[in-house]
């Protein structure tokens, strides 16, 4: 992997100062404000109105006045993220069978309808699930894989780890051909060939855990080839970013005044550099680990905007294009403070250094600065952040705020 100029590992988790107090509040009191926020607000929100009992799924998004949804029609770009959502909070938090019924239902529903000839998730159904449009959107996919890996551990069934497998495979066919176009979902469609990060990033939050599962060497080097392409390919160094699209030969676009195709996208970038990160725990690979760690705080510093109204992670037209500040607060995407605020907590977890604990508490003011902000109906970033926030919490408390092993040296 390129060279970072990362410190020398040695460097890195030798501090023996303990991290006690985080956002103004101690260790405790930070796990607990965010359980609080897990099942009093968004678990609350999604059991008052966001799943379909009738027919299993989930409805685009949940309301807090408890209402009939109004638009009914289904995607599978966010089922197969309510899937992971309730099979997690039943796995590693409350086991209620609420909870896992939900899960069973919605793997039920999509199992049954929503596999067309080739084994790919369709797109779009109709509240019943009947199709509405082809295996178009890609991350569909994708986030099945990552839902059924989770409801394999609740429920236990091989058939849904075979699937998830089988679904990976899926993915990975045709990402890497050389006709893939990313023609529908998650952005606008592009040249035939083109490489996108956010395209490895979100495979590899899936493929990791679900290796949690299975030793298939096939899936296994499929996050090692998004893990190479995030980190060898799409961060270039010579600007110190990543690149949100590359060629088909793997190459920076050259300037074009019609084409928006330098682009850095600091959401996704901060999300390839934990998630790198997150495969490299797995993998026991210190040295990603701590490459992953100083692309993200690259990415921290370099993509985020301190305004005179907004503050947050913004994207940048192109490398030679310093980060400008939104007209809105529509302009910060909240999940993209929920990926931040992962990131710093995995930097103190990992590495104890005081850049992690002042940039979480900067993160964590300007998003809690507008808490209606936080997009509570999502069924992915939103949740996720506060799991991890809640797990990685717990270890640390369990540790006197001590960091990690995983850095220092024998």
């Amino acid at each position: 992997m390129q060279s970072l100029a990362a410190p020398p590992l040695a460097a890195w988790g030798a501090t023996e100062t303990a991290a006690t107090q985080l956002a103004g509040k101690s260790l405790q009191e930070l796990r607990d404000f965010h359980k609080r926020e897990l099942f009093s607000e968004y678990i609350a929100l999604w059991d008052k109105s966001g799943i379909d009992w009738q027919y299993g799924g989930f409805f685009p998004e949940a309301n807090v006045e408890g209402n009939p949804a109004k638009v009914t029609d289904k995607e599978m770009y966010y089922q197969g993220r309510g899937l992971w959502v309730f099979s997690y909070i039943y796995n590693h938090f409350e086991r209620h069978e609420r909870h896992l019924k939900a899960a069973r239902l919605a793997r039920e529903f999509l199992v049954k309808n929503c596999r067309d000839r080739k084994g790919y998730w369709i797109s779009k159904f109709t509240r019943d699930g009947k199709p509405l449009e082809p295996s178009t959107n890609i991350y569909g996919d994708i986030y099945m894989v990552l839902g059924l890996a989770e409801y394999y551990k609740a429920a236990g069934n091989r058939e849904d780890l075979n699937l998830a497998v089988e679904s990976a495979y899926g993915v990975m066919e045709r990402v890497v051909s050389p006709a893939y176009q990313h023609l529908a979902g998650h952005g606008d469609a592009h040249e035939p060939g083109t490489k996108r990060l956010g395209t490895w990033q979100h495979f590899l939050s899936a493929l990791t855990p679900l290796l949690a599962h299975t030793r298939d060497e096939g899936v296994d080097l499929i996050a090692r080839m998004c893990v190479r392409n995030i980190m060898e390919r799409h961060w270039r160094p010579e600007y110190g970013v990543m690149l949100e699209h590359l060629d088909d030969r793997f190459e920076p676009f050259k300037p074009d005044p019609q084409q928006k195709h330098r682009v850095i996208s600091g959401w996704h970038s901060i999300q390839a550099a934990w998630m790198s990160m997150e495969e490299a725990l797995r993998r026991g690979h210190r040295q990603m680990f701590a490459e992953a760690l100083q692309m993200g705080r690259r990415t921290m510093e370099k993509c985020w905007v301190e305004g005179k109204q907004f503050s947050g992670l913004v994207s940048r037209e192109d490398p030679e294009t310093p980060p400008v500040e939104p007209s809105s607060l529509a302009g910060i995407p909240s999940g993209a403070l929920d990926d931040a605020l992962i990131f710093c907590l995995m930097d103190i977890e990992h590495t104890g250094e005081a850049w992690g604990r002042d940039w979480y508490n900067k993160v964590f003011a300007t998003g809690y600065k507008h808490p209606g902000h936080w997009r509570r109906r999502c069924l992915l970033h939103h949740p996720r952040r506060l799991f991890v926030s809640i797990e990685i919490l717990d270890r640390m408390i369990a540790r006197r705020g001590r960091t990690s092993d995983f850095l220092k040296t024998a």
